[in-house]
């Protein structure tokens, strides 16, 4: 078969596709990935066509609105006008091309590009989304793009939605309200050798790269340090680990060897980026998220209801969790009670044996080519 990849150049958006990409070559099939030019170093490997990237100016100014927007008005100034008007308008070129050339018996979407979909459409070429949040945020974030879609192409928005959805988010997790949704894991379970004070923190590789998110990274440190555990504290490569003051039981790198921590830990505080929430959920670690920003939010509401978990919500109401008075003290008590909690270690453990039994990762689950 012949696959073309198309995704937005977020590490976020792109890795959930990686696998699925690898297994494809790895089996004999023709894999292409074509993405704006910010997405070039990510797809490496594989044979990889830029599309256009949109203009800096109207992002920046898209940008400058969030940042002054409610939670509400932000979110729908990035899943419509950023991803869908500007990002996905950019790539429709690049991408009726890349079809046209080809001639893919599949293309897998990111499903916040969208030139995608109405390319596939317009050729009747079977399209298919990965599952880079929860289903529900996915619906949000197609019918919020709706008005951009409809425009292009009458019925787009119809088509997206009946199209099927890829996803390691367990049933438990993620009701999902699309009719065709395939789930897999990738890879067998992880092997668990627990520390019982054990904790390995991080908030993800975007927020270090911004500046209102960096407070955050004080603040944990901060809190590791005062209770009685061995923490392991992942900043990126957008921080120097030197720079953050930290207590000798907190280590503070910039990457670790992620299953190897994640075989030792007790618990996983972390950002509530949908990647590492399930990581965490095949590993049967329990957490604790402190949301910042986009879908954190309702990743942390999930593992919450749940029961796998505890979180820090951003009462700030705007569209970045800024650090407020109390919760320094507040995320250490829920990193005591979420490591105290035997409920939460059992749910926890029930989730990763859901996730365990779902199908690997494989064309043959796809049953739509």
């Amino acid at each position: 078969m012949r696959i073309l990849g198309v995704s937005t150049a977020g590490a976020g958006h792109f890795n959930p596709m990686k696998p699925w990409l690898k297994r494809l070559a790895e089996q004999g099939h023709d894999v292409t990935v074509v993405g704006p030019p910010g997405l070039a170093a990510a797809a490496g490997g594989f044979d990889f066509r830029a599309g256009a990237a949109p203009d800096p100016e109207s992002v920046a100014a898209i940008w400058q609105r969030v940042a002054e927007s409610t939670m509400e008005v932000s979110r729908e100034l990035v899943l419509r006008d950023l991803f869908g008007r500007l990002n996905s308008g950019a790539m429709i070129p690049a991408v009726r091309a890349a079809i046209d050339d080809l001639r893919p018996d599949l293309v897998l979407r990111d499903p916040a590009e969208y030139a995608s979909a109405l390319a596939a459409a317009e050729a009747g070429v079977p399209h298919a989304r990965l599952g880079v949040s929860l289903s529900a945020e996915i619906a949000f974030f197609e019918s919020t793009a709706a008005p951009v879609l409809e425009d292009w192409r009458p019925g787009l928005h119809r088509e997206i939605v009946e199209s099927p959805i890829l996803t390691r988010f367990p049933a438990s997790l993620d009701p999902s309200p699309f009719l065709a949704v395939v789930r897999y894991r990738v890879g067998e379970p992880l092997a668990r050798d627990v520390s019982p004070r054990s904790v390995y923190a991080t908030l993800g590789t975007v927020a270090p790269t911004m500046p209102p998110m960096r407070p955050w990274f004080e603040i944990v440190a901060k809190v590791l340090g005062a209770l009685p555990v061995s923490a392991v504290f992942t900043v990126g490569h957008d921080l120097d680990p030197a720079q953050i003051a930290a207590a000798p039981n907190v280590r503070i790198e910039t990457w670790a060897d992620h299953a190897d921590v994640l075989s030792r830990a007790a618990v996983i505080l972390h950002h509530g980026g949908s990647g590492t929430v399930l990581d965490a959920l095949a590993a049967g670690i329990p957490q604790v998220i402190v949301p910042l920003f986009a879908d954190q939010g309702a990743n942390a509401a999930a593992v919450v209801e749940a029961g796998v978990g505890t979180a820090l919500p951003n009462s700030g109401g705007s569209a970045f969790h800024i650090p407020q008075g109390g919760e320094v003290e507040r995320l250490q008590e829920l990193i005591a009670e979420t490591m105290a909690s035997e409920a939460v270690r059992e749910r926890a453990s029930e989730v990763a044996e859901e996730m365990s039994l779902l199908p690997e990762l494989d064309v043959s689950v796809l049953g739509i080519v």
